[in-house]
């Protein structure tokens, strides 16, 4: 099993594992992350919506910080330890 320690592993690991759907009559592109309730965003293209999903992502992991819940597990990957500031 890998161990990131940084968060934007961490986020490179879970993007890994997004589902993206084609929607609008395929103008635009739609991505979540299961597991992680409320992840998604939208794009123009796949890359879009890819790198607004990362911002989305950056955002539910301080939010659970605060709230103090665990992160979810990714298969074959730690879970990094992180404090809220």
């Amino acid at each position: 099993m890998r161990s990131f320690k940084l968060l934007d592993d961490y986020i490179d690991a879970a993007l890994k594992n997004a589902r993206y759907e084609k929607i609008d009559n395929g103008t635009k592109v739609y991505a979540e992350l299961r597991g992680f309730p409320g992840a998604w965003a939208d794009g123009k293209t796949r890359d879009e919506a890819t790198k607004t999903l990362r911002q989305v992502l950056k955002g539910w992991i301080e939010l659970q910080l605060e709230r103090g819940q665990p992160l979810p597990r990714l298969r074959g990957v730690q879970t990094p330890q992180l404090e809220s500031a």
